[in-house]
């Protein structure tokens, strides 16, 4: 999957390559590392500043060494639809790489969403699935894609259930994240322990959608 590129004008549409997911994934892995070895995080924080601290540490990441190939932007307003200019999202960490420099391919791009994720008390696993993966399978986010990231911000461990809780309400929910294939670990783009994959059918583009989820641990 996603081994060559199929552009489709005129229709967001985009096959990512692997090598692509793997340098993102793999700046993502390291920046963590990072944050986490500096005890910056804490329990009450909210995703943004989680974000901003991460990317931080991606792009000292990246000074030494890692990855040149993508390079992102936190935060930023894209527009959801190419028909309605009042349909724009915030995507938490937007992707590109240098193979597409041409900065008015808007559609190009591998999208992140962040949510946070307690294995104590109110896990906010439902919010992970309606806020976050929901924006990939109506196609707020990646639309046309065959691949998007979901990262889970692991604040209260033990973080194993905090998965089991995401697994759950992805369970309650398959119908309404027409669901194709199920959560499930896979670590065939990412070496890091947490990782699951999904499929889906994004709404509107008939388009089979790969959500990667990595669990992070802040707790």
């Amino acid at each position: 999957m996603g081994s060559t590129d199929v552009i489709v004008y005129g229709v967001p549409g985009l096959r990512i390559k692997p090598q692509y997911i793997q340098a993102a994934l793999e700046l993502l892995i390291d920046g963590v590392n990072r944050l986490r070895a500096k005890k910056l995080v804490t329990v009450d924080m909210d995703e943004d500043p989680i974000t901003n601290f991460l990317s931080f540490e991606m792009k000292n990441a990246q000074r030494a060494g890692k990855s040149d190939i993508i390079f992102w932007d936190i935060r930023v307003d894209t527009q959801s639809d190419f028909t309605d200019p009042q349909l724009i999202g915030e995507i938490d960490f937007k992707f590109r790489w240098s193979e597409y420099p041409d900065p008015n391919v808007y559609d190009r791009y591998l999208a992140v969403e962040a949510k946070r994720l307690f294995g104590k008390g109110d896990s906010l696993s439902g919010k992970y699935v309606e806020k976050g993966l929901m924006d990939f399978v109506v196609g707020k986010y990646g639309r046309g894609h065959n691949y998007g990231i979901m990262l889970g911000y692991v604040l209260v461990g033990p973080l194993a259930t905090a998965v089991a809780r995401v697994n759950h309400a992805m369970n309650k929910r398959k119908v309404l994240t027409e669901e194709h294939s199920a959560f499930t670990p896979d670590c065939s783009l990412s070496p890091h322990p947490n990782t699951h994959h999904s499929i889906h059918l994004q709404q509107g583009t008939g388009t089979f959608i790969t959500l990667v989820h990595v669990f992070l641990d802040f707790s």
